[in-house]
């Protein structure tokens, strides 16, 4: 199974870096923020955002890479590529490394993300400035493996892909993140 890994910063344009894979490469998708929703309703909580983030560190709690293993588990074992996002730990990308993928790092400048979330509409999204500012920081640091640190996860990335500029410019980053690490 070919994996590819993703991370990066809110906003930044990790969800378009999927769809193009889906739509041009025939990866499938799995997403950790909608196995943690599921899990969220599941348990009659909200999926809004902070909820996703404290499932995911609850199940961080029981092992760094216990929530990249719940999502691996869910994956057919039919399926030949598979795009899997959003990694926030270090343990979480070694983890998508160790079992031979690749893991693409995906960021942008504070106030294009800002501007990008505002315009998606969904509800989870619907923070201010400050709260944008509050959660990220939140997120990009921590000294416990189990806590999100995107910043160390991003580090850690095979490929690293700045995208402020259009969607073609993206694509085209993209295609040559795929020629370096080959089929």
């Amino acid at each position: 199974m070919q994996i590819i890994g993703i991370t990066g910063t809110l906003g930044a344009g990790k969800g378009t870096v999927v769809d193009y894979l889906v739509r041009e490469k025939g990866f499938v998708h799995v997403s950790v923020s909608e196995f943690l929703a599921a899990e969220a309703l599941r348990r009659g909580i909200e999926p809004d955002r902070m909820a996703r983030h404290n499932l995911a560190n609850e199940y961080r709690r029981e092992g760094p890479t216990a929530l990249m293993e719940a999502v691996s588990a869910s994956i057919d074992a039919q399926v030949e590529k598979v795009v899997l996002e959003p990694q926030h730990t270090l343990a979480e990308v070694r983890y998508i490394q160790s079992k031979g993928g690749v893991v693409f790092a995906v960021d942008a400048s504070l106030e294009t993300r800002y501007r990008r979330i505002q315009g998606r509409g969904s509800p989870k999204d619907n923070v201010s400035f400050d709260e944008f500012v509050r959660v990220e920081q939140l997120e990009m640091r921590s000294d416990d493996p189990r806590r999100n640190n995107l910043s160390a996860a991003m580090e850690a990335a095979d490929i690293h892909i700045t995208n402020d500029g259009t969607r073609e410019e993206l694509y085209s980053e993209i295609e040559k993140a795929l020629a370096d690490v080959g089929p």
